[in-house]
């Protein structure tokens, strides 16, 4: 099956699981991925659209059927890919439905190049729903490409490393690619405008966020944590539309 068949297969099951809503743990603080891919860490909630979140659970021999298909070759180990899809869990939930869990339930959000690929009208909705899941005082951590380094290193020259940077490269499929780009102002301005507070730009691997150790993978991206109001009523978040033509994914 060639990507564009497994994108909308994905697609289509993540538009019948629009509603779901998964168990949470009973005990413990309730940390989420969003847009998760394979980057996870220990005890993390992963959210996914794409083809990894879907296999999860799957029996190792059969995990290791699908590692030869997936397009990960280039990117980790057959045994890498099983024992993150073996370990950890994940959810498979397009989070252009939103993000499937209660209000006020999650104590830590961290997303990694995962912004990017939504629409600014998505990314608008989806940073309201990280606001409502949010318990008061909860923090969320985005990283995604940094648009002014983009463009400095466009002009010193590497302007075919930036396009297709920016663009992906051909058959890398639907989910890889980007529909906005962010810089500092920007990403701030989308944290504001859904309601959070304590916005601040921070270094790689810095931060109130547990486990940057695992989880910040990409130095030189642009960062930014921002927390949830401890008091006061939250803005009435946008309820999120479905899809378009395709569905944002990592």
């Amino acid at each position: 099956m060639n990507r564009e068949a497994l994108d909308t297969v994905t697609r289509l099951i993540g538009r019948a699981r629009a509603r779901q809503r998964p168990k949470l743990p009973e005990q413990g603080p309730i940390r989420v991925n969003l847009g998760s891919s394979l980057l996870v860490a220990p005890g993390w909630i992963n959210i996914d659209g794409g083809l990894g979140a879907l296999l999860a659970g799957l029996p190792r021999p059969l995990l290791r059927i699908a590692y030869r298909s997936s397009g990960m070759r280039e990117q980790m180990s057959e045994e890498a890919f099983v024992d993150v899809l073996s370990s950890h869990r994940f959810v498979h939930h397009d989070l252009v439905y939103g993000i499937p869990f209660p209000d006020a339930s999650v104590q830590a959000i961290f997303s990694s190049q995962f912004f990017e690929h939504l629409t600014h009208g998505h990314a608008e909705r989806l940073a309201a729903e990280a606001l409502r899941v949010l318990e008061p005082g909860g923090v969320i951590r985005i990283s995604v490409p940094d648009f002014v380094w983009l463009v400095e290193e466009f002009q010193r020259g590497a302007k075919r490393a930036v396009i297709d940077g920016i663009f992906g490269a051909d058959g890398s499929g639907d989910y890889a690619r980007h529909r906005y780009m962010y810089d500092e102002e920007l990403l701030g301005d989308l944290l504001a405008t859904a309601g959070f507070t304590d916005i601040t730009r921070c270094r790689f691997r810095e931060g109130r966020v547990p486990d940057l150790d695992v989880l910040d993978n990409r130095e030189g991206s642009l960062v930014m944590e921002a927390a949830r109001p401890r008091s006061g009523a939250l803005r009435s978040p946008q309820q999120p539309g479905r899809p378009p033509g395709s569905s944002p994914g990592s």
